[in-house]
């Protein structure tokens, strides 16, 4: 098995209907350092050029849980399915609402990500099954399949470049880059809360809410 390799990077979301549940009406809303809605990121870990399609839009930055009022404190596994384009982790954000904080995680490509959800207790890189450095005393673990390492011409410049580690109020949310075809986040808390999880497409994003 090969070593696990930091290729750097994250974002998150799916069109309205592509998901766990209906996505509510939108609006604009003020993130987490306090600006009026700029799109969404109070933090971004963006670094260098985006791709024309990249950023958050107005579902991305509406002031409702992605699936409603369907909050969750675990999911099954759900499959992936290839895309015509490969899935490559390219931006990672967070942001807080009234209710709830969300977590953003966005791929270049086409392809119907799949997930396993977990809570652990402690967090666990890929690959090498060492300790992460994450904040927190409650672990929430997705790993995003169906994604791809960026390992062909021009890839590795739409990869993730940004900080390892953002920070939303008592979230510290770690990415873990991608091995293999799995891109793995952990978000640490002060206690288990209730989530949600939803796919936006155009660009490829799964959004993951944190209910207060």
């Amino acid at each position: 098995m090969m070593s696990r390799k930091r290729v750097i990077g994250v974002a998150l979301l799916a069109s309205c209907g592509v998901i766990l549940g209906a996505c509510a009406p939108q609006a604009d809303d003020t993130m987490s350092d306090g600006s009026t809605p700029q799109p969404m990121p109070s933090q971004s870990g963006q670094s260098g050029d985006a791709t024309p399609e990249s950023g958050p839009d107005a579902h991305e930055q509406g002031t409702q849980p992605i699936n409603g009022d369907a909050w969750v404190n675990e999911l099954e596994d759900a499959p992936s399915q290839p895309g015509e384009t490969p899935a490559i982790f390219h931006d990672m954000r967070v942001g807080e609402h009234d209710t709830f904080y969300r977590i953003v995680v966005e791929f270049t490509g086409e392809a119907t990500l799949g997930y396993h959800q977990s809570w652990a207790d402690k967090p666990i890189e890929q690959g090498r099954g060492q300790e992460l450095d994450v904040e927190g005393v409650a672990y929430l673990d997705f790993v995003l399949t169906g994604t791809s390492m960026p390992i062909m011409d021009g890839q590795l410049e739409q990869y993730y470049q940004g900080p390892r580690n953002l920070q939303v109020g008592p979230l510290d949310v770690r990415e873990d880059g991608t091995f293999e075809d799995s891109t793995h986040i952990v978000i640490g808390m002060d206690h288990a809360r209730n989530f949600q999880l939803g796919f936006l497409t155009h660009p490829l994003r799964a959004v993951i809410d944190i209910q207060k």
